[in-house]
């Protein structure tokens, strides 16, 4: 299985239950660095791949740089780049866009000087890249060629998605309804969630506040279920926008501060410092001492980097 593979089956949360005998296997006895040569980047691709199913994406970044390293000992240039685009995922889950954007870079003039064409998952990862950089044409771009080229793939539901993301931010009403039809009626629990994330928006675009709100929560709701932490914070977030614009600040702060203590524990800690700080002040502004404590005491544990550390095993 490539690399590439295991980060979708561990987004599905379907990761081997063997994955997680290997990492404890790694917790004592013989070390990575101790294996022999030829084990090393097997072993350390697995480890990663564990790392990444936990949500420990810091870690699984490191550790993915490492098996790139390993590859290009063996000049092994198809694992060199499936473990570059890992490292560009949790990048990308790390709010560290601008360095998932240097590496996607480099793993794409890898392909070429390889003379490879680009997967089209590295495509999708640059589409949300250039979308998270605020690019939105090259983004909207990026994502219609995937669509036209694979209609039926994964990667092009995604791409619809991100198409109808790209237009919320441009107020752009027409589209986020045209993307929302595309995605139509499903039974399919993450395309669920994107469709009511962007019936979201556009609620919220049309200044329906009270369904905007109800329709980010049960995103959010779906999203957590599906262990899509990164979606459901994006989702708790919007519901909070949607909350202020309608004048409850209230509301907003708690959406806030749940948004910000998911992507805390995520170890997206600049954007959690946004979202704490966010709920803090609103929740203040409402009168509502205990959120704003709440709030407080998660900014200190950010602040004071003293987060428990993520379990090994």
């Amino acid at each position: 299985m490539s690399a590439r593979a295991a980060i979708a089956r561990a987004s599905a949360g379907a990761m081997l239950v063997a994955l997680f005998s290997i990492l404890a296997a790694c917790g004592g006895g013989t070390s990575v660095e101790e294996l022999p040569r030829s084990d090393r980047l097997e072993r350390t691709n697995r480890v990663a791949g564990v790392a990444f199913e936990q949500g420990r994406y810091a870690q699984a970044e490191s550790l993915y740089q490492k098996v790139a390293e390993l590859a290009y000992e063996r000049d092994d240039i198809n694992a060199a780049v499936d473990a570059q685009y890992n490292a560009a995922v949790c990048l990308v889950r790390l709010d560290r866009i601008d360095e998932a954007d240097a590496l996607l870079k480099r793993t794409k003039s890898e392909l070429g000087r390889a003379g490879q064409a680009e997967p089209i998952e590295l495509r999708l990862l640059e589409a949300t890249v250039l979308y998270r950089q605020q690019r939105y044409q090259q983004a909207r771009s990026t994502a219609e060629q995937i669509i036209a080229a694979r209609p039926d793939s994964q990667a092009a539901q995604r791409a619809q998605f991100l198409r109808g993301l790209i237009a919320a931010e441009q107020e752009d009403a027409a589209r986020v309804r045209a993307a929302i039809a595309e995605i139509g009626d499903t039974t399919d629990g993450r395309l669920q969630a994107d469709r009511m994330e962007l019936a979201g928006h556009l609620a919220l675009l049309e200044r329906r506040y009270d369904a905007s709100v109800a329709e980010f929560t049960e995103s959010a709701q779906l999203r957590s279920a599906a262990s899509d932490y990164r979606g459901t914070v994006r989702a708790l977030a919007k519901a909070g926008k949607a909350s202020e614009a309608a004048g409850n600040p209230g509301q907003a702060s708690v959406h806030y501060l749940r948004a910000g203590r998911s992507a805390l524990h995520q170890g997206a800690h600049e954007r959690a410092y946004a979202l704490l700080s966010e709920a803090q002040i609103l929740a203040e502004s409402a009168g509502d001492a205990d959120t704003a404590r709440e709030a407080g005491r998660h900014l200190k544990l950010l602040e004071s980097s003293k987060l428990p550390p993520p379990p090994d095993s």
